[in-house]
């Protein structure tokens, strides 16, 4: 091997966000065209590096396109380049460590999909694989990148991380049918986060059924009120996926994660249950996966929501298609309105993003 070889991948992203509210004075629309590309060279004595490049830049007409977050925010929404990915590996059958900055995909730290420009994490990652049938992953964030910036700070989505995040994450297949996942947060400026899930795999009625089962904790470690619990249960056919999804926050801060898109339980793309305020939240979603076109898949999803808080009560009510052409093209439409008890606050968000994979 010649880590002078490289592997070269990238994408081509047009993203367009409207944003309708009472107030039309906080109304926004923006138009993204942009991509990534990404080097990765052959390994050498297991070592190999990587560094991934990701861009968001504003066309056509647009208002309030800071409110979007598609762009650099500080830089008053102008084109956004990042530098997302650029560490140093080292690779054997089963274990792999990296150095340097990174993307993830754990429940409260992830890229998230939500924007052209994905979150990324500075720090180091261990994953350690087939150790009788489990995975660990162990990593330590010093710094995280947003994706509305190109700097590393010691900033997450809830508050500052002076102490940085440790976490450890631990996936079992006992046996066939069962799938445990378990994640635990030390994040000592902020709070304690424990994840724990078990999907249970099996036939009925001559259809491929899965369940699961979930429970969430956050919990406040240091200055700030957060105690949260989650519970989700769903069944998942071939073609159509159900699940139930509870929250509660008797803290009166609100528990939004590190960094990405936290998967509470009751969390779409705007709405949540895991506002402040002792918040309170019931999910109901299905997803149901269509043929169309032959060869080609597409994906319906509905979600409600009712939310309930010492500040707020609203439904929010979700939708979202997505489209595969080939293992190359995808195109997605989404949409979310919040209907408020005060209706001064009702808004309509609309997404559409095609990408295409080279």
């Amino acid at each position: 091997s010649n880590i002078l070889y490289a592997d070269a991948t990238g994408s081509i992203s047009f993203f367009h966000y409207d944003i309708n509210k009472k107030d039309s004075s906080k109304d926004a629309y923006a138009t993204a065209l942009g991509g990534s590309l990404k080097y990765t060279t052959d390994s050498f004595n297991n070592l190999f590096a990587s560094v991934a490049f990701h861009n968001s830049t504003p066309i056509l007409e647009n208002k309030n396109k800071n409110l979007t977050s598609l762009f650099n925010k500080e830089k008053d929404a102008d084109a956004l380049t990042v530098i997302s990915e650029s560490f140093l590996a080292y690779k054997t059958k089963n274990t792999i460590l990296k150095v340097g900055n990174f993307l993830l995909n754990t429940p409260l730290m992830n890229k998230s999909s939500a924007r052209i420009v994905p979150w990324s994490y500075q720090g180091a990652s261990l994953v350690i694989k087939n150790i009788f049938k489990s995975s660990i992953q162990l990593s330590f964030v010093n710094k995280i990148r947003n994706f509305a910036s190109d700097k590393y700070t010691k900033q997450s989505v809830t508050g500052g991380i002076d102490d940085g995040i440790a976490m450890i994450g631990f996936k079992h297949h006992p046996i066939e049918p069962l799938d445990v996942h378990l994640y635990y947060y030390r994040a000592p400026s902020l709070y304690d986060s424990s994840f724990f899930q078990i999907d249970y795999k099996d036939n009925f009625i001559n259809d491929k059924l899965l369940f699961c089962v979930g429970f969430q904790n956050i919990k406040t470690y240091d200055e700030m009120d957060v105690d949260l619990i989650g519970l989700r249960t769903g069944i998942f056919t071939d073609n159509l996926d159900i699940t139930l999804n509870y929250t509660k926050n008797d803290g009166i801060d609100k528990a939004d994660g590190y960094g990405g898109l936290s998967k509470i339980y009751t969390a779409s793309m705007i709405s949540n249950g895991r506002g402040e305020n002792k918040a309170e939240a019931v999910m109901l979603k299905a997803n149901i996966e269509l043929e169309l076109i032959k060869k080609q898949s597409s994906e319906l999803s509905f979600w409600l929501a009712d939310i309930d808080s010492k500040s707020s009560e609203y439904k929010s009510y979700y939708t979202h298609f997505r489209h595969n052409t080939n293992n190359f093209t995808t195109f997605y439409l989404r949409y979310e309105y919040q209907d408020f008890k005060d209706n001064d606050k009702d808004a309509h968000y609309l997404r559409f993003i095609t990408t295409y994979l080279f």
